[in-house]
């Protein structure tokens, strides 16, 4: 089954997003803040990352330098 991280704060589309790709067998993970999204990344590996660009504590932009530069220090 393939792992995603959703990276949302609005909880009608979490829900929604979830269901649907539930639906179509994808193992779904869910982030609502830029610090909940850097604690699951080292929690497992995802085949993908959906982000949000506008969150509480900081942006989608955000998520993918801390990603890119944890990529990098392997």
């Amino acid at each position: 089954m393939k792992k995603i991280l959703l990276v949302e704060d609005d909880l009608s589309l979490i829900e929604g997003l979830k269901f649907s790709l539930s639906k179509h067998h994808f193992e779904v993970t869910v982030a609502r803040t830029v610090q909940e999204a850097r604690g699951r990344y080292h929690d497992g590996i995802y085949d993908l990352v959906i982000l949000d660009l506008m969150l509480p504590d900081g942006s989608g932009f955000d998520i993918c330098k801390i990603y890119h530069q944890a990529l990098q220090n392997k």
